[in-house]
């Protein structure tokens, strides 16, 4: 859900407020009652009641038991199925983290970014058989991510900005940084070396190499990370790490706007074309 944006007036108030209720459930709130979604709304509670059965009908949202509460039902899965087949690139995308997980050992991440946000779009991890979830979906701030430092050292200057002010920098860890002048000195050294690092920023044990992908205009419209418990990712190894990656990117550039943050600048462009004439 996009922050800080007026209602255009040609939105419909009924699809709007289903969207936030959606919106109401997070990984740390998966379950919530209709009291709960009321008050995060504002709304009142006979409204909200018939807008969850409208989407408890479609399967969007289910009830549990013994509780009554809700949460988000299957038919969301079988969107974010539906999603992942519509973007070809994905599976493009597979040998080389392929590739990348046997030179190295570690977990590989394939991320782009979305409203500001890094949005994750698969992994190897270097165990399959201790993790079994899927981590597509997931977004995190890009401050504290070695993905989102690689896309966000090579975005515009007022689209930093942007995100910025919008999404502020929070704190992960102790590590993360919080201060922008920081922020803008790291970002300046990742563009004069290609690649970013992660010093436990997000996840405290964890550290990472991260290099984007970069589209024939040089905009970054995705990244992949190397990732790793802190013993096993020593400094003298990044160097090589950075270059299985950049090689990595630069095989995967031509591709590179098919890749959602691709999308959503192409689409921009072409509005702002057409607006022009």
């Amino acid at each position: 859900m996009k922050k800080n944006d007026l209602a255009p007036p040609w939105q419909v108030k009924s699809v709007t407020k289903a969207i936030h209720i959606l919106s109401c459930f997070t990984p740390d709130t998966p379950e919530l009652s209709l009291a709960d979604i009321s008050k995060k709304l504002g709304l009142p509670k006979s409204t909200v009641l018939n807008l969850l059965r409208t989407l408890e009908y479609y399967g969007y949202i289910i009830r549990t038991a013994p509780s009554m509460n809700y949460r988000l039902g299957y038919s969301i899965m079988q969107l974010n199925y539906c999603t992942q087949m519509s973007m070809p690139v994905l599976r493009f995308t597979l040998p080389f983290l392929e590739d990348l997980q046997l030179k190295t050992g570690k977990t590989i991440y394939l991320t782009t970014h979305v409203n500001g946000r890094v949005l994750y779009l698969d992994v190897f991890h270097q165990n399959r058989r201790m993790y079994s979830y899927s981590i597509s979906g997931k977004t995190l701030p890009m401050h504290c991510t070695g993905c989102g430092k690689a896309m966000l050292a090579f975005l515009p200057p007022e689209e930093i900005e942007h995100i910025l002010n919008t999404e502020g920098l929070p704190a992960s860890t102790p590590n993360t940084i919080t201060d922008r002048n920081t922020l803008y000195q790291q970002l300046e050294e990742i563009r004069a070396r290609g690649y970013s690092i992660d010093y436990e920023e997000e996840t405290l044990g964890v550290r990472c190499v991260a290099a984007p992908i970069r589209n024939a205009q040089g905009y970054p419209t995705a990244a992949i990370s190397i990732s790793g418990a802190v013993l096993s990712m020593q400094e003298d190894q990044f160097f090589q790490y950075a270059d299985f990656l950049t090689n990595a990117c630069r095989a995967l550039s031509s591709n590179a706007n098919e890749f959602p943050a691709g999308q959503m600048l192409l689409l921009k462009q072409l509005k702002e074309s057409s607006e022009e004439e």
